[in-house]
């Protein structure tokens, strides 16, 4: 019997609804965006929707750090803090390998695109979880289901005694 385990993939978990900043942004607006939607990191985007850099809460701490510390103004712009070299997720992934991906890259996030770097979406490291918690609760409701006893009427009740007793006379002999 050749049985494959299934696993999720990125395409059944990752995020289609996104909000994406452009380069021109400034750094402030992008902090504004980031704590109103209460997201930690989203990608940027130019007006083809291609993705050219991705911005993290880090990023942003560091800048308005800096601008604080220094006491600069509010005009830093996101494509002067933004990382150019962007890790982006492959829909086809299967959750394992997109933690491994995440692991090994030090990511928490990162944008979901096309073959022609379209943004799909983004996928996260809480994506993941809630993919795992759901495969759990249907896996917890089916162990359930099948633990739970069937009543028989008489006559199955019956067909199952001859047949338990007529096992018993083979494995005698």
């Amino acid at each position: 019997m050749d049985r494959k385990m299934e696993f999720l993939k990125v395409s059944d978990i990752f995020e289609r609804k996104v909000i994406a900043l452009k380069a021109d942004s400034f750094v402030f607006d992008a902090v504004s965006i980031l704590n109103e939607f209460r997201i930690a990191s989203a990608p940027i985007v130019d007006d083809d929707h291609k993705v050219v850099g991705f911005i993290s809460e880090s990023d942003c701490i560091k800048s308005m750090g800096n601008c604080l510390f220094y006491d600069d103004a509010k005009d830093t712009r996101v494509e002067s803090i933004m990382t150019c070299k962007v890790r982006t997720a492959n829909i086809n992934w299967d959750i394992f390998e997109l933690e491994t991906f995440f692991i090994e890259n030090h990511l928490r996030a990162a944008p979901v695109v096309d073959s022609e770097n379209n943004l799909l979406g983004i996928v996260s490291r809480r994506d993941i979880l809630k993919g795992i918690q759901n495969l759990l609760s249907q896996r917890i409701e089916y162990k359930r289901k099948i633990k739970t006893p069937v009543e028989l009427n008489l006559t199955q009740k019956v067909k199952m005694k001859v047949a338990q007793m007529s096992f018993r006379r083979e494995t005698r002999l």
